[in-house]
């Protein structure tokens, strides 16, 4: 059962692009994958479009207030990858209304939310596919025994530099380990020590300062990347850079159905949707998906717009209690919005066929839309909507 990740636009190869990959697919591996059957081998393909993306002549001067040197979110003496994984986790609290950064206050008003920001704090620092994937196991035995048990007493005695130990033992977490003796409760214990670091600098306007300019930067370039695909997308006969990058990854992906173990799933997120949609009614109407799931999407935003190639003016005759029809060639189709995501939008008022769900990142207007896949909870509720029907 192959799986097909779409990257939405603002995605160029860096050291983040490859960190995100590689915590989501081991995510994807251990708790999407085996709930639909799925060898954790199984391929997951991940085609990189983003090189076809926008570019800019002058590297966005345009933007207001253009300043190169950014405030860090980390604190004194940390490298550039740790302190590139506080700024994630330190973007997750100032958009929280749930999480402070206190793992033993968090935990005591809430904690299975507690637990699953810990985990996102830990997948902020994964370096490797296995370390994400053990990771991923080890969310499973935390988040079945937080919703068990969501008031443990331990929870009123513990601290900072117990709280991971207390968990590992009422959880069983430490059975999971296979990445090196302490792996796990080591990756844990660094997501505390993350979500603690992240907390001086957010007492300052310089956090909010910056979270601002990256959501100015991040819509710049979603705009820069959705134009750059509309003029350049191509035809049918002659497909765009964009669309045979996608394309043929879906193609690959497809070949790999085996007897038995023949569903080929599409995961889309952004604007990856729209490019994905304009494949399967424009450019491979032949091509068959089983499932696609599109989070965070604009794909009917861009259909009321008619802005695909298969759009039609006259379609629906009676908007806006008409909708369109759900391709022929997909046979389910999910969607995923967080009403806190800007860039997000519906999708069952305008096509028909399709169910829509909200999903609650936990991240204010200014994370939401790159959060999904930042949070454990969604691929354990991705698994769970996947087997339903």
């Amino acid at each position: 059962m192959p799986i097909v990740f779409v990257h939405g636009v603002n995605n160029r190869d860096s050291a983040a692009y490859r960190e995100n990959e590689t915590g989501r697919n081991g995510f994807l591996r251990e708790i999407v994958g085996p709930a639909l059957g799925q060898s954790p081998d199984a391929p997951i393909y991940s085609p990189y479009w983003g090189k076809h993306g926008a570019s800019f002549a002058w590297n966005l001067s345009v933007l207001p207030n253009p300043d190169d040197t950014f405030e860090t979110f980390g604190g004194v003496g940390v490298d550039g990858a740790e302190s590139a994984a506080i700024g994630r986790v330190a973007g997750l609290i100032a958009s929280s209304p749930t999480i402070s950064g206190n793992i033993v206050a968090d935990a005591k008003q809430n904690f299975p939310e507690a637990v699953d920001a810990l985990y996102a704090a830990a997948m902020a620092g994964v370096t490797s596919e296995e370390q994400a994937r053990d990771l991923a196991r080890s969310y499973v035995f935390s988040a079945a025994y937080a919703e068990a048990t969501p008031h443990p007493a331990w929870v009123a005695t513990a601290s900072d530099g117990n709280f991971v130990d207390q968990l590992e033992d009422a959880a069983h977490i430490a059975q999971e380990e296979t990445f090196g003796a302490g792996g796990i409760i080591d990756s844990l214990k660094e997501g505390v020590s993350r979500l603690a670091n992240a907390l001086p600098d957010l007492a300052f306007d310089g956090a909010g300062r910056l979270l601002r300019k990256k959501l100015n930067s991040e819509v710049t370039r979603f705009a820069g990347d959705a134009f750059t695909y509309l003029a350049h997308r191509g035809t049918k006969e002659a497909p765009g850079p964009i669309v045979l990058t996608v394309l043929d990854a879906l193609r690959k992906a497809s070949a790999e159905r085996k007897p038995g173990d023949d569903k080929l799933i599409v995961i889309a997120h952004s604007f990856g949707g729209e490019i994905v949609y304009d494949i399967l009614t424009h450019f491979a109407p032949d091509l068959q998906v089983d499932c696609l799931v599109t989070v965070g999407s604009q794909v009917g935003l861009f259909e009321e717009m008619k802005l695909y190639l298969a759009s039609k003016a006259e379609l629906p005759p009676d908007p806006p209690q008409g909708r369109v029809v759900r391709p022929v060639n997909l046979k389910r189709w999910l969607n995923v919005f967080d009403t806190n995501d800007v860039l997000s939008y519906r999708l069952e008022p305008v096509v028909a066929g399709v169910s829509d769900f909200f999903y609650d990142t936990g991240y204010s207007t200014l994370g939401a839309h790159g959060g999904y896949f930042l949070r454990p909870s969604f691929y354990k509720r991705l698994a769970k909507r996947l087997t339903q029907g």
